[in-house]
């Protein structure tokens, strides 16, 4: 039984000389069997190109670049800030759905949202791989100084984007993996953890050091590039002056006398700790046991440390004026047989005048009240243009008994 996967494969396989002359470059039909081509062709293996020209699927390519390790002079790395954008909308649905009665689409989407994650996880290695090998091969594939200034100014860019965003995918990846732990996907936020969180303080660590060694590279071309320009400077005037000898110093006959008093240091053997010498291994041991012994220094135990509750006296809370003019109010209110004003009562007590007239009137209102004693808030006219009125200018005040006794002699 055949399957279009098998299909392909054996294409790829049966013209493999094909694939491998369009990895390198384009192909023309001239040059190869038409049946080939359209073998590759039916598997999407290849791409026209002009009239009569082919070449390889780039995604065919970065997987063969991959495999074989084959990185151009200027390899761009993978993009992952779709990625990351197309996994926040990934999440937003999910979120969306997640009490939704089509539980299929929810499974696709946490399908797809642990396929995203992963393509994020392959793209961030294959990115710290290529950067790997072209630290190591010192930025290669280059015949100019020129271009390896290029290349190392390009790659310098690359890393700068990359490190931008390792920094919004941490962002968005902890924020995603928080709010699903919150909401029980509890698989969603092992794989974001497993996945990015845990590797992502790795990833970082490997991409500042490549951008160290860039800098560090960048560095050495302008050295280079600044010696290159003083020896062709130096060659320039050799060239204009072929007669010329150097400079001509003139120097004494005898030496002088600080150079002969002077006396070099006495030399000392340098002693290998890996030497498998037995002469040398027994001068380590001699040196070793002529170390004087090493002295423990104990210290003193300190003695526990005492404590002393102290417990600061009780403070006896004197009431203010204006709360001793309250209590003198209740009671003149519970006795009262008619309600009292309390702008005239606070004529007459000295304590009530320490407050102002609309600071007392408020607090005589709010403090009657509390005491359940009734209130009757005498209100100001109403502003002309206006229905209600938003100011009182005064306020009644009686007991709950009063006001009983009141209505029953009124009846």
């Amino acid at each position: 039984m055949t399957s279009p996967i098998k299909d392909v494969l054996q294409a790829l396989n049966k013209h493999a000389d094909l694939v491998e002359a369009a990895l390198s470059g384009l192909i023309f039909s001239e040059e190869v069997s038409p049946a080939s081509i359209s073998a590759l062709r039916q598997a999407s293996a290849l791409r026209a190109v002009g009239e009569s020209g082919y070449r390889l699927h780039p995604r065919l390519r970065e997987y063969l670049h991959d495999h074989l390790q084959l990185i151009p002079a200027f390899q761009s790395l993978a993009e992952i800030g779709s990625r990351i954008t197309h996994m926040q909308a990934l999440w937003t649905e999910i979120d969306t759905q997640r009490f939704a009665v089509d539980q299929e689409a929810l499974s696709s989407l946490l399908e797809s949202m642990s396929t995203s994650i992963y393509d994020i996880e392959d793209s961030v290695e294959r990115n710290l791989l290529i950067l790997q090998t072209l630290v190591s091969t010192r930025f290669g594939n280059v015949k100019s100084l020129a271009t390896k200034r290029s290349q190392n100014n390009y790659y310098q860019n690359q890393t700068t984007y990359l490190a931008s965003d390792l920094v919004r995918l941490a962002r968005v990846s902890e924020g995603i993996e928080r709010e699903a732990s919150a909401r029980g996907l509890d698989e969603l936020a092992i794989n974001l953890r497993r996945g990015v969180l845990t590797r992502l303080m790795g990833w970082q660590a490997s991409l500042s050091e490549m951008q160290t060694e860039i800098r560090k590279e960048l560095y050495r071309t302008r050295e280079v590039e600044r010696q290159h320009k003083l020896l062709a400077r130096t060659d320039m005037m050799l060239r204009q002056q072929p007669a010329w000898r150097g400079f001509d110093v003139d120097l004494p006959d005898s030496i002088p006398a600080f150079l002969l008093a002077a006396r070099l240091p006495a030399l000392a053997p340098h002693v290998e700790p890996m030497e498998s010498d037995r002469s040398i291994t027994d001068e380590m041991a001699a040196i070793a046991k002529s170390l004087p012994a090493r002295r423990l220094e104990v210290e003193d135990p300190e003695p526990p440390k005492r404590y002393t509750l102290v417990e600061d006296p009780p403070v006896e809370r004197k009431p203010s004026p204006a709360a001793k003019a309250m209590v003198r109010l209740a009671r003149a209110a519970a006795v009262a047989k008619s309600p009292i004003s309390l702008a005239q009562w606070r004529d007459t007590d000295a304590d009530a005048r320490t407050l102002r007239s609309d600071i007392w009137l408020v607090y005589a209102v709010l403090g009657m009240r509390t005491r359940n004693f009734k209130v009757e808030v005498l209100p100001d006219p109403p502003r002309e243009g206006e229905q209600f009125a938003h100011s009182f200018r005064d306020a009644l005040v009686s007991s709950r008994r009063t006001t009983v006794t009141q209505g029953i002699d009124a009846q």
